[in-house]
C-alpha cells in the first residue's frame, strides 16, 4: 500500500466505536475520529470491501472532541471514545443501534432511550495482565503485550483503582501475585465500595443487587458494572408477567435474573454450560421448584424440542421456524435469555416459535446481532413490546440492550 494521505468527513460512528468515512464505495473505518470531522487519513490496511485508517491530521475537530482522562488512552486496548464528551457519546451509540435496527433487522424501533450512570469509576469487575517489568496492566490496543498502569485506570471502582495504584508502586507486584496465580499471566479482580476480591486469593465474591444476595466465582463471569445491572434488574421485574407456573433462564450464569424468576413462577430451568457458575446458581436461588442444567442452550432446547415432539430439523436453513414447528410445545409463562454475542442460535429460535410462552425477555450485549434476532422472530409474528438501551460500559463502544418480545394474535394468549 502506497503510503498516502488524504481527506475524508467522519459520518457516523461504528458499533464497535470508531469513526466511518466512505470514499471510492468502501466504508473508512478510523480509530479515535468523530462524526462530522474533517481529518486527512493515512490507510494503514485496505481490503476489498473496506480499509482501515489512522488518523494524520485533524482539519475541523468536532466541538464534542475532549481531552482523554487516562494517560494510557490510544496506547491500553480498553477503552476507544474517552476522546467524546459522554453526553455525545451515548447520543452517538444509540445512533449506530437504531442503524443496526433499522438496517439489518428491518424494523424502526423509534426513539431509543439510553440508560447511563457514571461515565467513569463505574467498572467493578477487570481482568489485569502482568507486565514484563513485573507489573500490573492491561493489553496493549492490537498488541499480545501488555501496559503497566502507574496511574491506575478512571474506569475502575474508586477501592480497586486504589489497589492497581498501589500495587504498581511496588517494584515488582506481579511478582506477589504469582503466589495467587501460579503460572498465569492474567487474573480477575472484583471490588464493590469497600472489599476487592482477587483471583487465587478468593474463590468467590459477595455482592446485594436490587435487594438480594449474590455470591459468585470471582474467577467465572459476573456483571461488571453494578449500578447499571441493579437497573436493569429492577426493569426486568417491573415488567415480568403475573405470577405463574413454569419460566426458563437460558445463559444463567450465577443466576442474575434466576432469582427473580424463582420468587415468581413454582417451576424454573436454570440452564447455563459454566458448571462452576451454575453451583453459585443453585447456592443463590435455593427452592424446590428450581431445576439446574449443566449444558448449553443447544442442548436442552434439542432435548425440548424432542421430548414435545418436534425437532430441530424443521427449521429452514436460516433458522426460522417451517411448518412443523408451527404447533404450540410446551407453555412457559416467562423466557430470559442472555446469550454471547453471536446472540440467538438458530435451534433457539426454532423452539422459541414452536413454545407457547408469554413474555421473552432478551438481553443482549450486541445490538447487530440482537437485531437480526428480533428481525426474525418480527416475521414469525412476535411483537415487539419494548426495547431500551444501558450503557454498562461508558469510554466503548459497547452498549447492552433489553427487548421485550410476544407472541401476536391468538399465541400470546395461550396459557393465559
Amino acid at each position: 500500500m502506497a503510503d498516502t494521505t488524504f481527506l475524508v468527513k467522519v459520518e457516523k460512528l461504528a458499533a464497535g466505536g470508531e469513526g466511518i468515512a466512505f470514499a471510492d464505495g468502501k466504508a473508512i473505518f478510523i480509530p479515535f475520529s468523530i462524526p462530522g470531522e474533517t481529518i486527512r487519513i493515512r490507510p494503514i490496511k485496505e481490503t476489498r470491501d473496506y480499509i482501515r485508517a489512522e488518523i494524520a491530521e485533524i482539519l475541523t475537530p468536532s466541538p464534542d472532541r475532549t481531552a482523554p482522562e487516562c494517560p494510557l488512552y490510544g496506547i491500553c486496548g480498553g477503552c476507544s471514545l474517552q476522546h467524546i464528551e459522554y453526553t455525545a457519546q451515548l447520543r452517538l451509540k444509540a445512533e449506530a443501534a437504531r442503524e443496526s435496527f433499522v438496517r439489518i433487522g428491518k424494523f424502526d424501533p423509534g426513539p431509543l432511550p439510553a440508560h447511563s450512570d457514571k461515565p467513569y469509576h463505574y467498572r467493578n469487575r477487570a481482568q489485569f495482565h502482568l507486565t514484563s517489568d513485573g507489573g500490573i496492566g492491561f493489553m496493549k490496543a492490537d498488541s499480545d503485550e501488555a501496559v503497566r498502569a502507574d496511574s491506575g485506570c478512571p474506569i475502575l471502582k474508586p477501592a480497586l483503582d486504589a489497589w492497581l495504584k498501589s500495587e504498581n508502586r511496588k517494584a515488582k507486584p506481579g511478582k506477589a501475585m504469582k503466589l495467587y496465580i501460579d503460572q498465569q499471566t492474567r487474573f480477575m479482580a472484583f471490588a464493590d465500595d469497600t472489599k476487592i476480591y482477587i483471583e487465587g486469593k478468593d474463590r468467590t465474591a459477595n455482592v446485594v443487587l436490587a435487594g438480594r444476595n449474590y455470591r459468585f466465582p470471582v474467577k467465572h463471569f459476573f456483571q461488571s458494572n453494578l449500578a447499571m445491572a441493579e437497573r436493569l434488574i429492577q426493569d426486568i421485574e417491573s415488567r415480568l408477567p403475573e405470577p405463574g407456573k413454569r419460566a426458563a433462564d437460558l445463559y444463567a450464569g450465577a443466576g442474575l435474573f434466576s432469582k427473580l424468576l424463582a420468587e415468581r413462577f413454582s417451576s424454573l430451568s436454570c440452564i447455563e454450560n459454566d458448571t462452576v457458575s451454575l453451583e453459585a446458581a443453585r447456592e443463590n436461588c435455593p427452592g424446590p421448584g428450581t431445576r439446574f442444567f449443566p449444558m448449553d442452550v443447544e442442548t436442552w432446547v434439542s432435548r425440548e424440542l424432542s421430548r414435545t415432539g418436534k425437532s430441530a430439523l424443521s427449521a429452514d436453513a436460516s433458522g426460522s421456524a417451517g411448518p412443523a414447528a408451527q404447533a404450540p410445545a410446551s407453555a412457559f409463562d416467562c423466557v430470559i435469555a442472555d446469550p454471547p454475542r453471536q446472540g440467538l442460535p438458530p435451534i433457539l429460535k426454532t423452539w422459541l416459535t414452536s413454545t407457547a410462552i408469554k413474555k421473552f425477555f432478551y438481553v443482549s450485549c450486541d445490538h447487530v446481532t440482537l437485531a437480526r434476532d428480533i428481525g426474525e422472530l418480527i416475521k414469525k409474528g412476535w411483537e415487539l413490546e419494548l426495547l431500551e438501551l444501558y450503557d454498562f460500559y461508558p469510554q466503548t463502544g459497547h452498549l447492552e440492550s433489553l427487548a421485550v418480545l410476544r407472541p401476536a394474535g391468538h399465541r400470546a394468549g395461550i396459557g393465559a
